[in-house]
């Protein structure tokens, strides 16, 4: 196992974990980080791809017996969505290896005037 780097939690998430539970973006750390798919030709995007799966993999399996439910994976994007409780935010601190961090998963309004008008 590589070293760890910390994990960055979001003060939300330590809230809302305080009080039970906290939906959650996870932000996976990948070895050769991450390149939009757009600048990469088709065999580097399915190895991307590729790479994401497994990291998904990984920090599910290590997840196992913890109070964390899946939400769901994206494919294209370094990112799993997760319901988390206290076990499962600890388990995903100690995975400096795989995660970079742990975001509130919540909804964003519009910014005013980006919405358009009739």
């Amino acid at each position: 196992m590589a070293t760890a780097a910390p994990v960055s939690v979001d003060p939300r998430v330590e809230a809302d974990v305080a009080r039970g539970r906290s939906r959650v973006l996870v932000e996976l750390r990948l070895a050769g980080g991450v390149r939009p798919e757009g600048e990469l030709s088709a065999e580097p995007v399915a190895a991307q791809r590729q790479a994401i799966a497994s990291a998904q993999v990984a920090v599910l399996a290590r997840l196992r017996g913890t109070d964390a439910t899946f939400v769901r994976r994206f494919e294209s994007v370094p990112f799993l969505a997760l319901d988390v409780g206290p076990s499962g935010l600890a388990q995903l601190r100690a995975m400096g290896d795989v995660v970079a961090r742990v975001a509130a998963d919540s909804a964003v309004p519009p910014a005013g005037g980006s919405t358009p008008r009739r």
